[in-house]
């Protein structure tokens, strides 16, 4: 008489110092945590997937092959911000909202101290490149988008060596096809460079709320997206069959396009 597999779930949380795991199998929980490896963090989560194999008297990659999901969540996005050791970064908008970033819809930690610092900018003025354009609120093309100027704004930013692009235009999120454009102008002028457009990271208003969601986006992209990278490689090598669930911000969790490739844009490839 045949033996019926044990199927499993696997809960994954990555710290800064350690990598917890909750393994369900039926009713039951398995708890395990080991230490985090900065240097290449899918190290540790194949080493506790490795443990939790053990304890089950399981290879690796049997184990793997028993797993129903895997679901991931990782404090990578929030330590880059924190440590500010995200990718270099630039922005193109729209002319003459340059330092809308900086403007914060007016906001200020303590508004009665006149010697506050302003926080650090993400991307320094001279790496925010504006380009003559504008679509109204209505979505109406008002100005067509000088392609001359983007392939320009290219060029200096490529000049500074920047690894990563956010691009925010006015209502974008009502008529996308400029900033789509640019995508494409950016991809041929700066191959490699990581993208980040406004109207499919944050697809609504104000415009300071989206612009700078694209920028943080752009700035921990590169780095959650390489670990992603690695971490669903050596997944796909030790006998994982299904897509990485990622935990999202809201609690909720989604596939995201994790599977042995480069993570799509999602709730979990954003800050």
């Amino acid at each position: 008489m045949s033996v019926q597999a044990i199927s499993y779930r696997v809960g994954i949380d990555i710290g800064g110092t350690f990598t917890d795991f909750a393994l369900l199998k039926g009713s039951e929980v398995v708890l395990h945590k080991n230490l985090s490896t900065p240097q290449d963090r899918s190290l540790g989560v194949m080493e506790g997937l490795g443990a939790l194999a053990a304890k089950e008297g399981l290879p690796l990659g049997q184990f793997l092959g028993q797993c129903e999901a895997i679901v991931h969540g990782t404090t990578i996005a929030d330590n880059t911000l924190i440590e500010m050791n995200g990718a270099v970064t630039g922005l193109i908008t729209t002319e003459g909202f340059r330092d809308e970033v900086e403007y914060r819809r007016g906001f200020k930690e303590d508004i009665w101290d006149a010697r506050l610092l302003p926080p650090k900018q993400i991307t320094p003025r001279r790496r925010r490149q504006t380009v003559p354009e504008r679509v109204l609120h209505d979505g109406t093309v008002h100005k067509p988008m000088d392609e001359a100027a983007v392939r320009e704004a290219c060029r200096r930013l490529r000049v500074q060596g920047v690894e990563s692009v956010a691009i925010s235009f006015l209502f974008s999120f009502i008529n996308p096809a400029h900033e789509r454009r640019v995508k494409e102008i950016a991809a041929q002028e700066m191959p490699g460079v990581h993208l980040s457009a406004s109207h499919e990271v944050l697809p609504r208003g104000p415009e300071y709320d989206r612009t700078s969601t694209a920028v943080v986006n752009a700035y921990v992209g590169p780095r959650v997206t390489s670990y992603l990278e690695k971490l669903v490689q050596r997944l796909k090598d030790g006998g994982e069959k299904n897509q990485l669930m990622g935990m999202q911000a809201s609690g909720g969790g989604g596939s995201n396009g994790y599977r042995g490739g480069t993570p799509t844009r999602g709730k979990a490839n954003g800050p």
